[in-house]
């Protein structure tokens, strides 16, 4: 104490003295004296507290009596001076009272019913946290299965809702916005916030609702956004709540919010929803005026997205070898020679994928447009096939001209070039609504083709072009060919996929009883195609997980069924796992990512990953592609790529060796080739089918069964292996939306490369695709570029298509760098090749325009037909040699689904014209709960619309004579106008 006494100054020592001296009169026996002291204990303590800057010296210097008047308090009659002196011992005790005794509290209910703020905010910010704790120990203290649990709950914190009422508008109307959400939370009442947020806070009230949602648990997650589009209907933000109305996938309310609208506003919002794949047709029994329905149908895509081609004058069509850029690498021999001499029917294949993802949407190309080129029939078989489909990829979003120019080939005598037409008819379809429904009427006559090729292509057609209208009629036509137990194992698969396109998010429960009967006949099946078979073993679980695509908890009695119905433990764990990745995918669900971390813990044994190894060889030899495919086998097993000349398994393309001319990979190359049943010249067959002329006997006759005629024991090891790559997906799906799970995302992924199985790394390279989808960034390219020479030659595969999804539409420079040098390292390893050349045109897809991600409206919304589109690719790519790389290549054009322009359009209100604004595009920065009005972008770039938006990256007009007329957030198509308060500055 004497020392203490030294340190103070003369000022602060008169200071304590007097209130000690106070102190002691609030406890004289003179009721006058004690009144006088106690107020002017008040005085002082609240002079303090409204100039904080540190701890105030008079509840410095009040500690020592903090007890001694706690203890004269509780001898005191009830009186006001009782309730004066409780005041005071309520804010004595924000900084004295031991902790969890929420003293503070409990004489603030004792005390008068003067509002808290007059004690400063400090004080007000103390008695929120102890509000939260109260109220959680009386509710606990109640029994919840109590008739009278409600009631009794309601009038047990009575006093304590009282004192909320108090505080929010308080902390509403001082910049505390989050606490005042966070308070509402935490007694259970968020929906009392309606009434008090005005258009002077709803802006940093909903973004931290927004925010909260992805952190709080069901169903509090959907209360919050609940919340916040009340408040932004309440404050006329009718763009932003129907934002929040996607993401709930409420369609009720974003009905009743579109009939709220303005004649501006609807077309704003025909504009958003036509971005997320949604048409609301009629409303209420009335139909919405053609012209917006229309605007919803997209039918306006192509000749924006045409616009911005010609704005930034990229119009002219590219040819792939302007993409392969084979000049540009130092190699001994040329690429493009040896891809040629070792497999030319695939190479025109890459070139004609390379061809549709480059000119997608340009509606002209230097490959299938030429009439006297015949480039379809420089393919073989079901190469035929996919060249017909790319048609659909470069007319894709023109209907009306597309639909003319595939005509011609709907009547070719060749099944597979007609199968790839029906395709493209549904590809260029993909997001487009039309009233004549062209699509259903052109395919669905093929369903009942005898042609398994045609009835492919009409399916998928089908699937493609209605994905996420939920149409009933599509349901009839495709159900039969789903449930028929005599079908093969490809026309199952695809009836299943097109059903789970179509009806994708809407947990539709007859739908979800029809995939989930099939799925437990084909897996008790002992005849025919049953589970066991290659695409259906991925194929039908993932239909099941599109129907629940982001559904959440409605997908929980499905997962239960799956326990009851379908039989082995293996195809089980299968279809449960690959439904909770889809239901819960993008939700950022910590429990879900826990539960796929602990399946890809557990390890399946090296002997059982070569036993799948090699059932896969006896599928591709017993289906007529043994010589085709054995050069991957022998590649990535005997003579790993990158182990060899000079190069090892870690090196990056650009320090390896320009190709693994070594004398096991020509040897490889010469073994392929003895066994070639038709010499050299069997060289030139398509990885999609074999050049015996099987094409059509492969699909009635499922090679696949093969696959796993061994043990039990034996299926239960693949299935795990199955289970454990679609887990990995899962984590990736369930994280991908919120910045900091993408980045928790990535080092599990890290983690998982080293220490988990087979399987499971063979998926990592696809999970970062995934989790970087169309965001090229370094860290990750570097680390993908290191597996493109991995000894695992799947792993290869999957980290190169990996490459490509990352940068898909970015035209960036490295990664293009990267796949030129891996076209050479790979040259004379055909199926590494083809998927180099498939990923250079990602990279390049439709010209640097447009992006993969299926996040939008600043990662806001999943689309869930988008999401669709790249999982379906995603899973597939798990076993690409029974997909990609053998006769299912066209699945590739599932991507059309998730295309779409990345570009910011500025459109007249009135006339619907471009308009040419100065426009800000910088990176985006997260305002949520910061101070002030902080500004939205950073190392923003001025251009003039219509611009293009990057990953991350958002826009701003950069003028004021120019508003927009409904829309704060600047992305895809957003309507402007003149802003009639500008006044022209005066020169």
């Amino acid at each position: 104490e004497v020392g203490e006494e030294v340190e103070l100054s003369e000022e602060d020592r008169a200071k304590k003295e007097e209130l000690s001296l106070l102190v002691e009169r609030a406890q004289d026996a003179d009721e006058g004296v004690r009144r006088l002291a106690l107020e002017s204990i008040r005085s002082e303590i609240r002079s303090a507290t409204s100039s904080m800057t540190s701890v105030p010296k008079p509840l410095k210097f009040l500690r020592e009596h903090y007890v001694p008047l706690k203890a004269y308090y509780d001898t005191m009659p009830a009186g006001e001076l009782k309730v004066f002196l409780a005041d005071i011992l309520s804010v004595l005790a924000m900084t004295m009272a031991e902790e969890g005794t929420r003293e503070s509290l409990k004489f603030k209910l004792e005390g008068s019913s003067d509002a808290p703020d007059t004690w400063g905010h400090e004080y007000v910010r103390s008695l929120c946290g102890e509000i939260g704790q109260e109220y959680a120990a009386r509710v606990e203290a109640l029994d919840i299965e109590d008739e009278e649990f409600a009631a009794k709950k309601k009038e047990g914190v009575k006093d304590l809702m009282g004192l909320v009422a108090e505080i929010v508008p308080f902390l509403l109307s001082n910049s505390a916005q989050t606490e005042a959400v966070d308070l509402l939370m935490e007694v259970d009442s968020l929906s009392h916030l309606y009434q008090y947020v005005n258009s002077a806070t709803y802006e940093r009230v909903c973004l931290y609702l927004q925010t909260c949602a992805l952190y709080l648990p069901e169903p509090e997650d959907a209360e919050a956004l609940h919340e916040a589009a009340r408040i932004y209907r309440k404050c006329g933000k009718l763009c932003l709540a129907m934002r929040i109305a996607l993401k709930l996938r409420d369609m009720e309310l974003a009905k009743a919010i579109f009939t709220e609208a303005d004649a501006t506003t609807k077309k704003q919002l025909a504009f958003d929803l036509g971005r997320h794949n949604v048409v609301l047709n009629e409303i209420d029994g009335e139909e919405v005026e053609e012209a917006l329905v229309e605007i919803m149908g997209n039918s306006k895509q192509s000749e924006l997205f045409l616009s911005l081609a010609k704005d930034l004058e990229v119009l002219e069509a590219k040819h792939p070898d302007d993409i392969y850029k084979s000049h540009l690498v130092d190699s001994n021999s040329s690429t493009a020679s040896l891809s040629g001499n070792i497999d030319s029917a695939r190479h025109n294949l890459a070139s004609t994928f390379v061809n549709a993802f480059v000119n997608m949407g340009f509606c002209s190309d230097k490959l299938m447009s030429a009439e006297e080129n015949k480039w379809i029939y420089r393919n073989k078989d079901h190469g035929m096939m996919s060249a017909a489909a790319s048609l659909g990829m470069i007319l894709l979003w023109d209907v009306d001209v597309g639909l003319t120019k595939i005509d011609k080939y709907m009547y070719s005598l060749e099944d597979n070039v007609k199968a790839g037409a029906l395709l493209a008819v549904g590809i260029v379809s993909a997001g487009v609504r039309n009233d004549c429904d062209p699509a259903l009427a052109l395919l669905s006559e093929h369903l009942e083709n005898p042609a398994s090729s045609l009835k492919v292509g009409a399916m998928l057609g089908l699937g493609v072009a209605y994905a996420g209208t939920c149409r009933e009629d599509v349901l009839e036509l495709l159900v039969p060919i789903a449930a028929d137990a005599g079908a093969s194992g490809d026309i199952v698969a695809f009836a299943a996929l097109a059903l789970g396109l179509v009806f994708v998010g809407s947990a539709n429960a007859d739908l979800a009883a029809t995939l989930l009967q099939v799925i437990a006949e084909r897996a008790e099946s002992s005849e025919g195609a049953t589970l066991r078979d290659g695409l259906l073993i991925t194929v039908l679980p993932l239909a099941l997980g599109l129907v629940f695509l982001g559904r959440q908890e409605a997908s929980e009695a499905v997962v239960e069924s799956i326990r009851a119905m379908v039989g082995p433990q293996g195809i089980q764990d299968i279809c449960s796992t690959a439904l909770e990745a889809c239901a819960y995918a993008c939700t950022g669900n910590v429990l879900k990512i826990q539960s796929f971390l602990h399946i890809c813990t557990e390890h399946v044994d090296d002997v059982d990953h070569e036993s799948i190894e090699m059932d896969q060889t006896v599928s591709v030899s017993f289906s007529g592609r043994g010589d085709l495919d054995m050069p991957d086998a022998a590649a990535g097993q005997s003579q790993p790529p990158g182990t060899e000349g000079g190069a090892t398994p870690d090196a990056s393309p650009a320090n390896s060796s320009s190709s693994p001319d070594t004398t096991t990979m020509d040897q490889t190359a010469d073994q392929a080739s003895s066994q070639s049943a038709g010499g050299a010249n069997e060289e030139a067959t398509t990885p999609t089918a074999a050049s015996s002329g099987a094409n059509e006997a492969a699909p009635a006759t499922p090679a696949e069964p093969a696959d796993l005629s061994g043990e039990d024991s034996e299926l239960v090891d693949v299935a795990k292996a199955i289970q454990q790559s679609i887990a990995v997906l899962g984590i990736a799906m369930v994280s991908m939306q919120e910045e900091i799970g993408v980045d928790m995302a990535m080092r599990m992924c890290g983690h998982l490369l080293q220490y988990g199985s087979r399987a499971v790394r063979r998926a990592v390279p696809l999970a970062y695709g995934l989790l970087m989808i169309s965001n090229p960034q370094i860290t990750v390219m570097e680390a993908l570029s290191k597996l493109t020479h991995d000894v695992d030659a799947e792993v290869v595969q999957a980290s190169i298509l990996a490459l490509g999804l990352i940068s898909a539409g970015t035209n960036n420079s490295r990664v293009a760098g990267i796949l030129r040098q891996l076209a050479s390292y790979y040259s004379k390893v055909p199926s590494q090749l083809f998927v180099v050349r498939v990923a250079q045109g990602l990279v390049h897809a439709g010209k640097g325009l447009v992006t993969m991600n299926p996040l939008h409206s600043e990662r806001v919304l999943m689309n869930p037909v988008a999401m669709g589109g790249l999982l379906t690719v995603l899973f597939c790519s798990l076993d690409m040699k029974s997909t990609f790389l053998s006769k299912h290549h066209y699945l590739l054009y599932m991507l059309s689904l998730t295309a779409k322009p990345r570009m910011l359009t500025c459109l007249s209100e009135e006339t619907l014209e471009p308009q040419a604004v100065p426009v800000r595009v910088g990176q985006a920065v997260d305002t949520v709960g910061q101070a002030g009005r902080p500004k939205t972008i950073t190392g923003f770039q001025t251009h003039s619309a219509p611009v293009l938006l990057s990953a991350g990256e958002r826009a701003e007009l950069a003028t004021e004579e120019y508003i927009p007329s409904a829309s704060t957030v600047l992305e895809n198509v957003v309507l402007i106008r003149r802003n009639p308060d500008f006044v022209e500055p005066t020169k």
